[in-house]
């Protein structure tokens, strides 16, 4: 099996799982926080509704837009997805469309390096940049996991 299509594999069960678990909150606690820093589920799935087409320009053109020009688009981008229902809507568009793009990538072209404007400048491989939008999916489904425990839902969702 290719890397790209175990990605999408992954990708795709992950994005199933969040969905999942982010549904089982109950809708009157969707923009509930613990307090401090802590995001609530709409504003985590608001992120997955929208950070696979950040990856998009990335994987088709092998550059990163400058961070500005990301977060701003990010903030526009997230005032559209103001219910989980619609968040997962716009999640399960952009990453059928990240996904295509993945199980399409070339082999030879895994291993070129860009510099990303994350962390003062990194360098990832594009197999990294492909697999980053699961990465972020499994990160935010823990943290959605996390606010499940806190409300007192402990089923496996």
């Amino acid at each position: 099996m290719r890397y790209q299509d175990q990605l999408v594999r992954q990708t795709q069960g992950a994005l199933d799982d969040i969905c999942r678990a982010a549904l089982a909150v109950p809708e009157d606690r969707w923009d509930w926080s613990p307090g401090g820093a802590a995001r609530s589920v709409l504003s985590q799935m608001q992120e997955i509704a929208t950070s696979a087409a950040l990856f998009l320009p990335v994987v088709r053109e092998g550059e990163f837009a400058p961070l500005d020009h990301i977060r701003a688009e990010s903030a526009r981008a997230r005032e559209e997805f103001g219910s989980v229902e619609r968040c997962i809507v716009g999640a399960r568009s952009s990453t059928s469309e990240l996904c295509a793009l993945i199980a399409a990538f070339p082999d030879d072209r895994l291993d070129v390096e860009i510099v990303v404007p994350f962390g003062g400048g990194s360098t990832w491989t594009m197999a990294d940049v492909l697999g980053k939008h699961y990465w972020n999916l499994v990160y935010h489904h823990g943290q959605i996991n996390q606010l499940q425990l806190i409300l007192g839902d402990r089923a496996m969702h």
